[in-house]
Formats: C-alpha cells, structure tokens, sequence
C-alpha cells in the first residue's frame, strides 16, 4: 500500500474522532439531539476508517463477526439518540443554536476536507476507497446539524433539532440494522 494513502487514512481518522468528541462534550450543554447523532455518527466514521487504516498496514481484515457486532453497536447508539429525542420532547428543552451551528460548520469543513483527501482513491480498489464511500453521507449529516440550528434559531422551538436528530438516529439505527443482518459495512450505506 502507498504510504501516502495510509497517511491519509490516519489523519481522517484522527480529525474525525477529534470532530466526534467536541460534538459529543458539547450535545449535552448545547441541549441537542442533533449533535449527538452527530457525535455517533463520526465515531462510527472514525471505526471504519481505523479498520481501513489496519487495512492499508497489512493488518489482519475485520472478521465478520466483528462487522456484525458494530452494526449491533450502531442499533444501540442509535436507539438511545432516540430516548435521548422522546427526553428532550417530553421534558421540554431549548437547544442552543450557535453551538449546534458552529460544531455543525466544523463538522461540515472536516468531511469536506477528509472526502477532499480521499477524492484521488474513490475508484480504487483501495482501503481509502472504502473510506471515501463511508464518508460521503457525513457531509450531509453536518449540512442538517447545521440546518437544525439555524431553524431552532429561526423558529425559537426545539421541534427541528428533535426532527432532524431523531431522522439521523433512525437512519443509524436502520443502517446498523442491515449491517448486523448481512456482516458487510456498504449494507448500511445508502447511495
């Protein structure tokens, strides 16, 4: 394997648990829902592109046990955003709209740059392949962060980081769901 591409693999995964912590420390103060699909969101981005990164050293490939487990994980992770959204409904909440913007921002400017690396391997049979496709729907999930706040902003109600949190919640569930029923990771992944 090319050493650059084994550079790039490390440095996303890095940048994305980095981006993955500061969602998750700031989705509590911040009162969002979003932020915390967010947050699981990226860690399961950071596992896939560690394990490509394995990959790229030479290091023996993921089992498909172990596929099946992270897709189990992702039911789980998922299902407590939603309790976490049936909370925040039930018990009322206003979620801070800059900090939910502002991570979203950040969020969106570290797919964009990581999917930017990864862009010269998309049609190789390369591990950073595999981590360019499983990146792609992150630029999206940062985009509707960044919509939610602007909405609660807008509107002065939680309504639109619950929709927007549970809707990501749900599609990780769902994802994590096929994942766990076939043992292969692009099951998940729409497009």
């Amino acid at each position: 394997m090319l050493a650059d591409e084994r550079l790039a693999l490390a440095l996303i995964s890095w940048v994305t648990t980095l981006i993955a912590f500061i969602a998750g420390v700031l989705a509590y103060p911040a009162g969002s829902a979003a932020l915390l699909a967010l947050s699981f969101i990226l860690v399961q981005l950071s596992v896939d592109t560690t394990f490509a990164f394995r990959a790229a050293l030479g290091l023996p490939a993921r089992k498909n046990w172990s596929v099946r487990l992270q897709g189990v994980v992702m039911i789980i992770l998922g299902a407590l955003v939603c309790a976490v959204v049936a909370r925040l409904f039930l018990q009322g909440s206003f979620p801070h709209p800059r900090f939910i913007m502002a991570v979203g921002v950040l969020a969106l400017f570290a797919s964009l740059v990581s999917w930017a690396i990864l862009l010269k391997y998309r049609g190789e049979p390369a591990d950073a392949a595999s981590a360019w496709r499983a990146g792609r729907p992150d630029v999206v999930n940062s985009i509707a962060v960044v919509a939610a706040g602007l909405a609660v902003a807008l509107t002065g109600s939680n309504i639109p980081d619950l929709v927007i949190g549970g809707g990501m919640a749900a599609i990780f569930v769902l994802s994590g769901w096929r994942i766990a029923a076939s043992g292969r990771l692009d099951a998940g992944r729409p497009g």
